[in-house]
């Protein structure tokens, strides 16, 4: 007879379950969150006065009263890499931004076309015997009368491509030197404080400013540009230490339409916001070094658009979005 054995009960996982936490706390949260960012939305200027931040073409920057800005001098040409090459009055060591459109050419025929393309609705350019190109969607050269699909055809694809580099380096690039191509050219650093653009000797040190450097994608005026700097800025976020737990980056997104009107006709809390910057916004022409305040005068290239935002302004708007985003996601889970 077997002897009897024992069964050991197995250990229990102890599972700490986070407690719900009461809307008081998660306000305090979110007040200390919205403070934190705020507070560090110009912290790399904060760190070292003496030192610079670049305002460039691609994105706007947020900086304190008493920062200094380099605002590189920018000139656009529509030219070709041979003639940037030859230019003498560029040092080998100017940088350059180079954007331009890169012809591929491809012997293949229709049937190939036909086994390797799932979308027969997709636009194909063919070169014809005379160099013309003939643009058609592919079902609709599959289906021609008396077509040949295995008749040798030219297949031309374009991409677009960006290339930085300086004047030196372009000569031993593999651009053709007949490419057109829309240059960039960094001619230099211009640094300058805003408290002397903005010459306005009551705001404290540390109001902050919205910076943009207006180019031709601002098809919005100030308004788009406001808007779209709120978006982005909040929506990047920030490392923040000690403020909530399981939450790498302090941030809020603002939904492309936060400013439309609402539903009664009333202006939204972010349309009144940007109704109020876009009425007493700073407009700097850092070519001639004048200032101006008309939103409908905005020249890509030369201006330098300037927001002024109080600390508190700016912490009422991430507290309002981190709200709406809680109330959203407590309605998903009890919809659940």
């Amino acid at each position: 007879m077997n002897p009897p054995f024992e069964l050991d009960d197995p250990e229990l996982e102890i599972i700490n379950e986070a407690p719900i936490m009461p809307a008081q706390d998660q306000q305090q949260i979110i007040a200390e969150e919205a403070a934190s960012f705020v507070e560090q939305l110009a912290a790399d200027d904060e760190a070292d006065e003496t030192t610079a931040v670049t305002i460039n073409e691609q994105q706007g920057e947020f900086v304190r009263h008493d920062g200094i800005i380099a605002i590189p001098k920018l000139e656009h040409r529509n030219t070709t890499v041979g003639e940037l090459s030859q230019d003498k009055t560029l040092a080998a060591d100017t940088p350059v931004i180079l954007q331009f459109t890169e012809t591929e050419k491809q012997t293949t025929t229709l049937q190939a076309l036909d086994d390797s393309i799932e979308d027969k609705k997709q636009i194909i350019t063919l070169e014809q015997k005379d160099g013309t190109r003939r643009q058609a969607p592919l079902a609709d050269l599959l289906n021609e009368k008396d077509a040949d699909k295995n008749a040798s055809i030219t297949v031309i694809k374009e991409h677009n491509r960006t290339e930085q580099l300086t004047i030196g380096e372009l000569a031993e690039s593999d651009i053709s030197s007949s490419q057109k191509v829309i240059a960039t050219i960094n001619q230099g650093i211009e640094e300058l404080s805003v408290k002397d653009i903005v010459q306005a000797g009551e705001l404290p040190d540390n109001a902050l400013f919205y910076l943009h450097r207006v180019t031709e994608r601002d098809r919005q005026g100030l308004w788009g540009i406001i808007q779209s700097g709120l978006i982005q800025r909040f929506r990047q976020g920030l490392a923040l230490e000690g403020i909530s737990r399981n939450k790498e980056l302090a941030r809020v997104t603002i939904p492309a339409d936060a400013d439309e009107p609402l539903p009664t006709g009333l202006s939204s809390f972010l349309g009144k916001v940007l109704n109020k910057k876009v009425t007493s916004s700073y407009i700097y022409n850092f070519s001639t070094h004048t200032m101006g305040h008309d939103p409908n005068l905005i020249h890509p290239g030369q201006q330098l658009i300037l927001i002024h935002f109080s600390p508190n302004e700016l912490k009422q708007i991430y507290v309002f979005f981190a709200e709406q985003r809680n109330e959203q996601a407590q309605s998903f889970a009890i919809s659940q």
